[in-house]
C-alpha cells in the first residue's frame, strides 16, 4: 500500500504549475483552431449558409453614391 501512495505522491510532487497551465492553454488554442475551422468549412456542407457570404458582400458594395 505504501508503494502505491509513494506513487501517488511523487506525481503530485512531479506536476509543475507552468506545464499545467501550457497544456491547458494548448487544449484551448486547440478547440478554438478547430472551431474556426468549423465555421470555414461549414458553407461548403451546409445548404442553409451557402450564399450568406455573398449577401453581405453585397450590401457592402451597394453603398450610397451620395457619400461621397
Amino acid at each position: 500500500m505504501s508503494l502505491a501512495t509513494s506513487g501517488v505522491t511523487a506525481g503530485i510532487v512531479l506536476f509543475n504549475l507552468t506545464s499545467g497551465i501550457a497544456a491547458a492553454a494548448s487544449v484551448m488554442l486547440s478547440l478554438f483552431v478547430l472551431v474556426v475551422v468549423l465555421f470555414a468549412v461549414a458553407p461548403l456542407f451546409s445548404s442553409t449558409w451557402i450564399g450568406q457570404q455573398d449577401v453581405t458582400a453585397a450590401a457592402a458594395s451597394h453603398s450610397e453614391s451620395s457619400d461621397d
